[in-house]
């Protein structure tokens, strides 16, 4: 007894100290990796989802029903001037959404790419974009990028009275477009509340799982502020009005919002970017269209096409339309009329396979910059210098004073002219709410349309055009090979005339984003 009672403090200390030589032995084991431990959960913070809409694309209103049976909001970055047209959302729509509880935000009247806009014209299109908004009752407060493209300066969201600018494209993304970017926007202090980080747009080729990651990537990267952009939700992916490119199927969608909506316990939240940029609704800033021009004075921007937009290929402030079913070919040319100024070059445009519609070119559909201002109840005295083998007559527009653009009137038919003719017509009234016009000869028949010395005139008392008497200058044609022409629908570039559209009819213009822009959205 003695003995053993000696012996059993010793053998306590071994056992003990064998207990310490395993336990240590294991640690190292376990931390080289060679014997299993308890799974260790990874590391999670925080994360707040933006579910955000651009375009005002009518499929997203299903969606937008879908979330509210889930109690989710977003924000839908709205072109006004898109607003009830074909395809598009109706203003009840738009008031319906905001019904729910969701944010109305900017996203100018027409969806051009600035950069490529003249300064006053950047401020026109987000400006009066949301003076129009706010005109319907909405609560604007924060705008979107047309393309994820910034204006010139950066600052014009700001002075048009909103809180913040989202980009696109500069965050990481399924297609791991931006591998060298952060994985969320901060949810405070953010580096630039004028050009909030995004992902690229959600597209065809996401997942439910590569959304699903899109969240927990950045909640097991430092968390933050996760802004997911949707443009169409749609089954029937590369349709021309379900373009792949940006585009996700309602299965894809409602899957991941019902995801999301139970994700509260897990940290994950969801806000409108209102909610999570806060600040104040600020009065409406007009910017006005420049002043008409003086009675006898051409109104229109470089009428002798002496200059080419290096983004379109086409003479600055003049874009190319049309519709219907035909081949169109564009091209320049030094052949010239009489007395045309140096520099110019004329528009030879050629149409073949012609079963319907026309084709023409016209000073650019916009805000002011190209477009002439005029005054309800004018008549003015539009005119081209043209050569054609086919049938033209000029095809009007105006623009509203809201922004919109509207199908106005065409004129007679003119004759084939094999030398330089004057192709001349006056005007209608300008009909009340009318403040631009944009016009175009159109040739509506197979055939070669020439044409140059274009002019826009407010008809001085007793004037009247004249034809110089000069002899022509010929010269080559040359093909536009690099057009730069995209229109946000992926169908072919519409500016539609009679037989296609009706007097006093709104329409959708085509876009024209330049090299800067990141992303069709």
């Amino acid at each position: 007894m003695h003995g053993n009672a000696a012996l059993t403090p010793a053998w306590g200390r071994r056992k003990n100290g064998l207990w310490l030589i395993a336990a240590v032995i294991a640690a190292i084991l376990l931390v080289a990796g060679f014997i299993a431990g308890p799974k260790a959960r990874a590391a999670t913070s925080p994360v707040t989802v933006s579910l955000t809409f651009d375009d005002s694309n009518a499929d997203q209103m299903p969606a937008e029903q879908q979330m509210k049976t889930l109690g989710l909001h977003g924000t839908f970055y709205t072109v006004s001037g898109w607003v009830g047209l074909s395809s598009y959302l109706t203003l009840a729509q738009v008031q319906q959404i905001a019904a729910d509880g969701n944010e109305i935000a900017g996203h100018t009247i027409q969806h051009p790419d600035l950069p490529t806009l003249a300064a006053a014209e950047q401020q026109r299109e987000i400006c009066n974009d949301r003076v129009n908004l706010l005109n319907w009752g909405f609560q604007v407060t924060d705008f979107a990028y047309p393309f994820a493209d910034a204006d010139t300066s950066e600052t014009d969201a700001s002075a048009c009275g909103y809180n913040s600018a989202r980009g696109l494209g500069d965050t990481r993304d399924p297609e791991n477009d931006c591998p060298g970017c952060v994985y969320a926007e901060k949810l405070t202090n953010q580096p630039d509340k004028f050009y909030l980080r995004a992902p690229d747009e959600v597209d065809s080729t996401w997942t439910l799982a590569q959304m699903e990651a899109q969240v927990t990537n950045a909640q097991s990267h430092g968390g933050g502020w996760v802004i997911l952009t949707y443009h169409h939700i749609c089954s029937d992916i590369g349709n021309a009005d379900c373009p792949a490119d940006l585009s996700t199927t309602p299965a894809i969608f409602n899957a991941f919002t019902t995801w999301l909506a139970a994700q509260s316990a897990n940290g994950i939240t969801v806000k409108t970017v209102q909610q999570v940029i806060g600040g104040t609704v600020k009065a409406g800033v007009p910017v006005s269209p420049p002043a008409p021009a003086a009675a006898g004075v051409n109104a229109l921007v470089d009428p002798g096409l002496t200059s080419t937009d290096s983004n379109t290929g086409f003479p600055a402030c003049y874009q190319p339309g049309g519709w219907g079913t035909n081949t169109v070919a564009w091209g320049t040319s030094t052949s010239v009329p009489p007395g045309s100024p140096a520099g110019s070059q004329s528009q030879v445009l050629t149409v073949t396979n012609y079963s319907s519609g026309d084709a023409k070119l016209l000073p650019t559909m916009d805000l002011g910059a190209c477009t002439p201002t005029v005054v309800p109840g004018n008549s003015y005295t539009v005119s081209v210098q043209y050569e054609s083998t086919g049938t033209t007559q000029f095809a009007l527009y105006y623009r509203t004073t809201f922004g919109n653009w509207v199908y106005w009137t065409s004129s007679p038919f003119f004759a084939t002219a094999s030398t330089w003719a004057t192709a001349t017509f006056t005007t209608p009234a300008v009909p009340a709410g009318a403040n631009g016009v944009s016009f175009g000869l159109a040739l509506i028949a197979n055939g070669t349309l020439t044409t140059d010395d274009y002019s826009f005139v407010l008809p001085a008392s007793g004037g009247s055009g004249a034809t110089s008497a000069a002899a022509a200058v010929a010269g080559p044609v040359t093909s536009i090979q690099n057009q730069r022409t995209r229109w946000h629908s992926h169908l072919r570039l519409r500016i539609p005339g009679r037989g296609m559209i009706n007097p006093g009819q709104r329409f959708a213009l085509p876009e024209w984003p330049g090299p800067h822009a990141k992303s069709p959205t």
